[in-house]
């Protein structure tokens, strides 16, 4: 793929290797050095909504990374780069983001579960 490299208005094209995986349009915005270029997957995105503001309460994210020639080789390596928002994000290897998945999904489990007892409630109480 092609990647531009330079400073705005003295920028040249070179090729980069991505991964399979990589969706990162290497060729739209310039990195300074060749060294800064990352490869990025699309990214998994959900917000949680409250019924107190029409604006969302928080937000996750996910999707896979890798920085080619980061001097720390888990980071070189694929991984999953996963946030809140909040500006500081979490690196999983590919196990712990198995181990994140199964504590997600037994997190959702308890959700629809309080949300079923919630409903029943609410309905208990326009009788």
């Amino acid at each position: 793929m092609a990647a531009l490299i330079g400073r705005p208005g003295r920028t040249q094209t070179v090729f980069v290797q991505c991964e399979p995986w990589c969706t990162e349009p290497h060729d739209s915005e310039p990195e300074v050095a060749v060294e800064d270029i990352t490869h990025y997957s699309d990214v998994s995105f959900m917000q949680v909504p409250t019924l107190l503001s029409e604006d969302a309460h928080s937000e996750l994210y996910c999707r896979m990374t890798s920085d080619p020639v980061s001097e720390d080789p888990r980071m070189r390596a694929a991984h999953v780069l996963y946030g809140d928002g909040n500006g500081v994000d979490a690196y999983l290897t590919p196990d712990m983001a198995d181990q994140l998945a199964d504590d997600l999904i037994a997190f959702a489990t308890a959700v629809r579960g309080m949300a079923r007892v919630a409903r029943v409630a609410n309905e208990a109480d326009a009788v």
